[in-house]
């Protein structure tokens, strides 16, 4: 039966660190993945531009919510990307305006849990199969002086499978790029 479990996993060392450290969004398009083993992506190839989206520190998150239906028989896996981009400028307006039109993001979300020299985080591949989209997102200039002043985005995608891991052999996301650059 193909929903026999394999194997369970043991817990490791307390070295985890949560939230993101950047995204990447495709301007292009993906013509093949290629899998190291199941979950775990060796390579990527297309054509066009990740185009490099850097957080601050402690603004952006990466949850998947497994939504199974036991009536309906169905499982899908929410994917939802949360960013915050500091200043309301205009800059940040016109790509939010493209983002928010785009039915169909890949979006590469690199987490703060990695290699510490060089400092890069691991990489997941969020909107595979169906894409994501940008569904919500705000404009805030706060109120007081210390308040934020920034766009929260929220990009969203619903997926028949769980997120991908995209193995890179020397920690950055360009080595497991085939024929899309990373600007």
């Amino acid at each position: 039966m193909a929903c026999d479990i394999t194997s369970g996993f043991t817990l490791g060392c307390r070295d985890n660190s949560g939230g993101i450290k950047n995204i990447y969004i495709l301007s292009g398009s993906i013509t093949s993945i290629a899998e190291a083993s199941e979950g775990l992506i060796s390579g990527i190839s297309g054509s066009g531009e990740f185009f490099k989206f850097e957080l601050t520190r402690q603004t952006g998150d990466l949850t998947e919510t497994p939504t199974p239906s036991l009536e309906n028989g169905t499982v899908y896996y929410e994917q939802t990307v949360n960013a915050a981009f500091h200043k309301l400028q205009s800059s940040i307006r016109n790509q939010v305006k493209v983002l928010a039109q785009n039915p169909n993001l890949k979006i590469i979300v690199e987490t703060n849990n990695g290699e510490e020299s060089p400092y890069t985080g691991k990489f997941f591949l969020v909107g595979r199969y169906r894409g994501a989209t940008l569904s919500a997102g705000s404009a805030t200039s706060g109120t007081a002086f210390g308040d934020a002043n920034q766009y929260a985005l929220t990009f969203t995608g619903q997926e028949p499978e769980p997120m991908d891991e995209i193995q890179s052999t020397d920690g950055t996301l360009v080595s497991a790029l085939s024929g899309i650059t990373v600007g």
